[in-house]
């Protein structure tokens, strides 16, 4: 039996494939079976596939027809054989101690998931720190994380309003089996947010490893960023609701999940260019009562109140842009007068500077003199 059991959808990815693999199959706790679901690819990904398989027998594949990304790991996860679970994006790829870092520290803290942080980068190599991400280390501080756990309790923004992503964690299987309705949505996109609120509110003990170990793509031709995928959302959002009120969590997580419904909506509200998402945001909102102001970040309750103020799509628009340009010139006001200030500073600094210029000159020519 393998330690660890990796899931990976794959779906063309022909030009990602081999780094994504090359990451796994070198990575320095060995203990693994990899688990490649080709879900109907069409490119040379198979071929990919069979070509590391051939060499690395830890490598198993599964060949199924195109049914998307939830499908493709709730079938990975049926033929896994480990101990702890990890899923990992066939257009991504992890840094090679990450298995053997996430592991131990799921092993000294008897942890059921552990967390972590990731960068994205591009195809050109740049990387940068994503804003979205477990800053579990913001609210705990420097602490030693291998003797370390907490529960949702302890950090209830990470359950509806931090990063969902199925590819942040480890999962100990065990307890993964133990929740019912763990399965990933099958035909929607943001399939592994139910799944992750589920984890989170269930885990006794969480555990987190501070360190940025995922490295996720940002490709321009990603499913995610399609504009037709915004509608999806809506689905995902009352999926989590019925979750939160059928387990009672809902009074508990209320103003947790007012924002997170909010902020999730206004998020693909520009890019879906749409009269129809535009009227069901605006049909979920007036149904969105706010208790509390002060727990929804201004940027959602400014485009709460827009989405409401608004007659149609274009209006919406008008008022979005002309906000967000008075923004700017709020800005730059600021910039302009920091900059005033920073130059009156540098003004005053330079001459305090020329007058203990003179007066060290003064003093080494009345020596001279001496």
């Amino acid at each position: 039996m393998p330690e660890i059991s990796v899931i990976v959808p794959v779906y063309n990815v022909e030009n990602y494939l081999k780094e994504c693999l090359d990451s796994l199959v070198n990575q320095s706790f060995t203990d693994i079976e990899i688990i490649c679901v080709d879900d109907g690819a069409t490119d040379k990904s198979p071929d990919i596939l069979k070509e590391y398989a051939d060499k690395d027998e830890r490598i198993k594949i599964i060949s199924q027809k195109n049914q998307g990304l939830g499908a493709s790991r709730n079938n990975g996860l049926k033929e896994a054989c480990g101990k702890y679970i990890y899923f990992l994006d066939s257009d991504d790829y992890i840094d090679l101690k990450a298995l053997e870092k996430l592991h131990n520290n799921a092993v000294l803290n008897k942890s059921e998931i552990v967390l972590f942080k990731f960068q994205t980068f591009d195809n050109n190599r740049n990387i940068h720190k994503r804003g979205v991400e477990f800053r579990i280390d913001d609210e705990f501080g420097d602490i030693d994380y291998n003797n370390f756990t907490f529960s949702y309790k302890n950090a209830k923004r990470h359950v509806l309003n931090s990063a969902f992503s199925a590819c942040l964690k480890l999962y100990r299987k065990d307890f993964i089996d133990s929740i019912e309705g763990f399965d990933f949505p099958v035909g929607l996109n943001f399939e592994d947010i139910p799944t992750h609120v589920k984890v989170m509110l269930n885990a006794s003990r969480i555990s987190f490893v501070p360190e940025f170990l995922y490295y996720y793509r940002s490709n321009p031709d990603s499913i995610l960023n399609s504009t037709a995928n915004g509608f999806d959302m809506f689905e995902i959002i009352s999926l989590v609701e019925n979750y939160l009120k059928g387990n009672g969590y809902y009074d508990e997580l209320e103003n947790e999940f007012i924002f997170f419904k909010i902020a999730q909506i206004l998020v693909y509200m520009i890019s879906t260019k749409s009269e129809d998402y535009f009227n069901k945001a605006k049909e979920e909102f007036q149904k969105t009562q706010i208790r509390d102001e002060k727990t929804i970040k201004k940027y959602a309750l400014d485009g709460y109140n827009m989405v409401l103020s608004s007659d149609c799509y274009i209006d919406y628009i008008i008022t979005y842009f002309e906000k967000n340009n008075q923004n700017l010139v709020n800005q730059n006001k600021k910039l302009d007068f920091e900059n005033k200030k920073l130059k009156e500073l540098n003004n005053k600094l330079s001459s305090s500077n020329k007058s203990d210029k003179l007066h060290t000159t003064f003093g080494f020519l009345k020596n001279l003199k001496k």
